[in-house]
């Protein structure tokens, strides 16, 4: 298995897939409507319930929902659980501020994060903290990802297609098809991703639990007790709570995210489409669950790398007793590509719009909408170029810098939740807090304390911690403004 995971039907059929995304790119070329940075990276925000769901799930879901979440159920057994969790707390997060910042996105021709920022509190500083934030939050996720897919090529192929080369050839696939249709050509492809995505979960969560001669008929009945069985006596709670209000706040204000609440046609449309994603990870994240414990049972003693790939190894013990279904690989396979892709075009389009609307837009005032929309075209071949090379050369250490993303990104959530629902709440009250959040994270993280760990003190994360001293400074200064009688500058609908 080792030297012939993916075959020339497998990699046709991934040869296929990518061709139909420069195919893809080319026509949401030709549907583009104005040479604008609204069109190119909004898709002219006028995006239908259907579309707007199939690239909230595609960039919802990664390659981490086929890779990291059933190894950490291999590992830890239910309770990775608390991610699914998270991931529908994340909807009910986005119900508190997604419908009004929808509004003011149209009112206010916002195309970026930092638009909104500008807007709303007129403070330099802090919307130079928040694109900060950003910027590294999206650097990391790209950089995590691309490695995850040249790893995925390389081993998939058992070397036939090298670490780098593999990350080069998507690297340049992605800029062309992003290059070429915008945001409108990301939608597109997350169409084809997203679907890929959710069949592949749900046929590998059949196979892994009905095929394999090792699970009796009572497969499914017996995990369906063992999760019983940890609700009842052996969950933690606090942790539990922890990773629902670490990853459900935080992934709610991921750039790309916002960007998505700026592209819909309405709140309305926006209700819909949360309301099925909703139930998406009952559908996706779950099922992946279910597959690292059912692998746990009857193939032990995988070491923690090696967990990460059981998906893989599944399938090929499956695939040995069921030769018929040696297609179930290459689905796989496919679905991790697009998976990883489907967040990686994202990522990397919401840094550029950043890029360009917040550092070229601001720098320079008097260029041309159409010389900017030429800047945004190139920018996307930089930003990879760059990725691709950074994601060749850096060491694998960047793993861990994509884990301690989201205890920072956590700090941005009271700039922007607060400031879609409220009108008092201060750019200056939000800066002292934001700085504030940020440094009690870094802190609990990386100060040496004598062996002791403090990244999740009394069970509750750094960034969960940082963002309740986050929120209690923004508090503290601006009942201090209130009193010194400085008024809110924003009337919000």
């Amino acid at each position: 298995m080792q030297n012939t995971i993916l075959g020339p039907i497998g990699i046709a059929f991934i040869a296929l897939y990518l061709v139909s995304l420069l195919v893809i790119g080319w026509l949401a070329n030709r549907a583009r409507k104005e040479n604008t940075l609204r069109d190119y990276y909004l898709a002219g925000s006028s995006l239908g319930s259907l579309s707007l769901f199939f690239t909230l799930y595609a960039t919802q879901y990664s390659g981490n929902t086929l890779f990291a979440i059933p190894g950490n159920a291999y590992r830890n057994g239910f309770i990775g659980l608390s991610v699914a969790a998270a991931v529908m707390a994340l909807v009910l997060v986005y119900f508190l501020f997604a419908g009004r910042l929808n509004i003011l996105a149209k009112q206010h021709s916002f195309i970026s994060v930092g638009d909104f920022i500008k807007w709303r509190y007129s403070n330099k500083a802090l919307l130079i903290a928040i694109n900060s934030i950003a910027i590294i939050t999206l650097v990391s996720y790209a950089l995590g990802n691309f490695k995850a897919i040249g790893l995925l090529l390389e081993t998939a192929s058992g070397g036939v297609i090298p670490f780098a080369a593999g990350i080069l050839i998507l690297g340049a696939i992605m800029a062309v098809y992003e290059s070429l249709g915008g945001l409108r050509g990301v939608v597109w492809t997350d169409i084809i991703q997203g679907s890929l995505l959710f069949i592949g979960c749900l046929l590998l969560f059949f196979a892994v639990t009905t095929l394999n001669p090792a699970v009796d008929d009572s497969g499914l009945t017996t995990l369906g007790s063992k999760m019983a069985d940890y609700f009842t006596h052996e969950i933690d709670l606090i942790g539990f709570m922890s990773v629902v209000l670490l990853v459900g706040i935080g992934a709610a204000v991921y750039p790309q995210a916002l960007q998505r609440i700026y592209i819909a046609r309405n709140p309305s449309v926006l209700r819909k489409s949360y309301v099925a994603l909703f139930f998406m990870p009952l559908l996706t994240t779950v099922p992946m669950i279910l597959v690292g414990i059912s692998v746990a049972e009857w193939l032990p003693g995988l070491g923690t790398a090696e967990s990460e790939n059981v998906v893989v190894y599944a399938i090929g013990h499956i695939t040995q007793s069921y030769p018929s279904v040696a297609w179930l690989l290459v689905l796989y396979l496919g679905a991790a590509v697009a998976a990883i892709m489907s967040t990686i075009d994202s990522a990397l389009l919401s840094l550029g719009s950043t890029v360009t609307k917040d550092i070229f837009g601001r720098a320079g005032r008097q260029i041309e909408e159409e010389n900017l929309y030429k800047i945004s075209r190139m920018t996307s071949w930089v930003l990879m170029a760059v990725m691709v090379m950074l994601a060749i050369a850096l060491p694998q250490t960047i793993w861990a810098l994509m884990i301690f993303k989201f205890e920072l990104l956590i700090q941005i959530a009271p700039a922007i939740i607060l400031g879609v629902r409220t009108a008092s709440v201060r750019g200056s009250a939000i800066l002292w807090g934001l700085i504030c959040g940020c440094i009690v994270a870094v802190a609990l993280k990386t100060i040496p304390t004598g062996g002791m760990d403090l990244s999740a003190p009394l069970g509750l994360h750094a960034g969960v911690w940082a963002l309740g001293i986050n929120l209690l400074v923004v508090f503290t200064v601006n009942v201090g403004m209130s009193v010194s009688g400085k008024q809110s500058a924003k009337a919000l609908p």
